[in-house]
């Protein structure tokens, strides 16, 4: 199912919508209403909902609600087939993510199913129902030009009685079909009269719109030049005369992401389908003296679609090309909004909301050994743009590694990483990426941990990058010495937690352990120990369902209590407390686990 409104668009859900469907099936305010919602998680609600989309013959068409305006999704609306005929041959239900309540977004998508049902599908009558505690809905059918039919079988005599209600083909009239007209015709006789301003008109009428075809990037146009027709039609033009040998077939229709001026040129990103089957995106932009539209570059998009676009351009047309490398990031329309309420597509915890504004850390070089801890700051710059900078392939040649921190309603962080490289449109994985632990989001954003976790690879000859590796903080302390943390390690190798100790810039000790069912443990507790410098370093980290740690040594005094979330890392003089230490863990049931701490030798060479 695809139809518009003036506002929205409801198509099929696509793999894309999946972290924005968690926000609200996970919400107890939006699902108290919704029939057995106990027992079916998001994630498996989703995948029902897509399977029973691909079926053929159709027998249900189950959408995502998009507002046109940003492409953020902001709920769902589904038509089936109903069991009960004399009820209608359709039903309907529906379900709104809370940050989207009181704008009358839910009538205007019941408003567009149902032409869409009575139009396309052409059947004679739509049913829905709600429970009579449920006076919000009510209101929703009521609004959408729906009548009270009667009393309704409630799916859960719990949340009370429920009623029905019902629009037929020939006696439903979609509201304020009038005053839609009246401003059309207004609209109209302002073009007779005033004919310079038909095109902002038109465009007001008609804004861009993010494409529906699952294969591509679903992000509405932005930019000040998104909405001008005939800059998309030219930049539409290059691209296509320009493939030749490079692009596997001719391209489908053709959309824009980002169109706009950056300095004294015109720069487009556009998105299409091949031939192959393949999505593509291409940048086109000013070039030479005088100006004119080439195309820079283009290449093919993955699944799932990338967490940014890059745009390289100078923004001096008759300047260098692409080895000026200043670089710009095209955030997601999600990144870029800012406030309460606002789904990311890509964050790493389903079950809470974004509070506050992405953030974004580039790393300035890439140094080896793990200590060099510069990072500047990148910041949206409007039309979902960032800030520009000069990348240098010599200090990071695979790319500037770019991570992206959301504050979220539980107290944690969404941390993600990428790569944004000169030479490619999308961005990618780094070798060493910043992540979410395995238990949750990140306590605190703590871009350190970087290095720590390249200190770790420094030395540990058991692992490697060559496929890849999440870096996760999981606990951090600082004495007069220096720094000292507990990271997560994920990759190929394997999944490791590892002790870091510094002194200034100088690495004191490394130490790893295996942790291959870390996400069903209630805690971690590990030492580490350099016999040359006389040091003991012990962490412990509480995990979910602890209430207490408790580190003891060989007498059971105690070395390292932790209460609550956060952990605790503790430097100690080598031998002050007689090995081996044990680790009691207390549930927060009440219950007690006790077993050994793992003390092993330093992985940093002697002096």
């Amino acid at each position: 199912m695809e139809c518009r409104s003036r506002r929205l668009l409801i198509r099929d859900f696509v793999e894309a919508d999946r972290s924005a469907v968690r926000m609200w099936r996970e919400d107890p305010d939006v699902t108290r209403y919704l029939d057995k919602q106990a027992g079916t998680s998001p994630d498996a609600w989703f995948d029902a909902v897509r399977r029973f989309n691909a079926q053929t013959p159709r027998t249900s068409h189950d959408s995502a609600i998009v507002l046109r305006s940003s492409g953020v999704v902001i709920g769902w609306i589904g038509i089936a087939r109903s069991f009960d005929p004399r009820a209608g041959e359709l039903t309907v239900g529906y379900a709104l993510d809370r940050s989207a309540w009181g704008h009358d977004y839910m009538t205007e998508a019941l408003i567009a199913v149902l032409s869409y049902g009575f139009g396309k599908l052409g059947v004679r009558s739509i049913s829905a129902q709600c429970y009579t505690a449920n006076g919000a809905s009510a209101r929703v059918m009521e609004k959408a030009g729906m009548k009270l039919a009667g009393p309704a079988l409630s799916a859960d005599p719990s949340l009370g009685h429920s009623v029905r209600y019902t629009a037929e083909r020939d006696t439903w009239r979609r509201p304020g079909r009038r005053r839609l007209g009246l401003a059309v015709a207004i609209a109209l006789l302002a073009l007779v009269g005033f004919p310079l301003g038909a095109d902002p008109v038109l465009r007001a009428l008609n804004p861009p719109a993010p494409p529906t075809d699952a294969r591509l990037v679903p992000w509405v146009p932005r930019g000040d030049l998104a909405d001008n027709r005939d800059f998309i039609a030219e930049a539409t033009r290059v691209w296509r005369e320009s493939t030749g040998q490079t692009m596997p077939g001719e391209l489908s229709k053709i959309y824009a992401v980002w169109a706009g001026r950056i300095g004294a040129g015109r720069v487009a990103l556009l998105q299409g389908v091949g031939k192959d089957g393949h999505s593509y995106v291409a940048q086109i932009a000013d070039r030479g003296r005088p100006p004119a539209l080439r195309l820079d570059r283009q290449e093919r998009l993955g699944d799932p679609p990338p967490r940014a676009l890059v745009i390289n351009y100078s923004g001096v047309p008759s300047g260098p090309g692409e080895d000026a490398a200043v670089m710009r990031l095209v955030l997601a329309p999600a990144d870029s909004t800012s406030g309460a309420g606002v789904p990311a597509s890509q964050a790493g915890a389903g079950d809470v909301v974004p509070t506050a504004r992405l953030r974004l850390w580039r790393r300035v070089g890439d140094k080896p050994l793990g200590r060099d801890s510069e990072w500047a700051e990148v910041r949206p710059a409007g039309d979902g743009l960032t800030t520009a900078w000069h990348h240098d392939d010599r200090r990071s040649p695979y790319g500037s590694v770019v991570v992206f921190d959301r504050p979220l309603t539980d107290g944690t962080d969404s941390v993600t990483t990428v790569a944004a490289a000169p030479e490619h449109l999308a961005v990618g994985l780094p070798p060493v990426q910043l992540e979410n632990p395995t238990w949750g989001g990140t306590r605190r954003l703590d871009l350190a941990a970087y290095d720590d976790g390249r200190a770790v690879l420094a030395e540990s000859a058991a692992m490697t990058v060559a496929r890849g590796l999440d870096i996760s903080l999981l606990a951090e302390e600082r004495d007069g010495a220096g720094r000292m943390a507990v990271v997560e390690l994920r990759g190929r190798q394997g999944h490791k937690v590892a002790v870091v100790a510094w002194r200034g810039r100088h690495l004191e000790c490394v130490a790893t352990m295996d942790v291959p069912r870390l996400v069903r443990r209630r805690a971690v507790a590990l030492g580490c120990l350099n016999a040359r410098s006389g040091l003991l370093v012990v962490a412990a980290v509480p995990g979910p369902g602890a209430s207490q740690v408790v580190l003891r040594d060989a007498r059971w005094r105690p070395v390292l209590p932790v209460a609550g979330d956060d952990g605790r890392v503790v430097r100690l003089p080598a031998g002050a407390e007689p090995l081996p230490l044990s680790c009691t863990v207390v549930s927060s049931g009440g219950g007690h686990e006790r077993g050994p701490v793992d003390v092993m030798p330093t992985l940093t060479p002697g002096p």
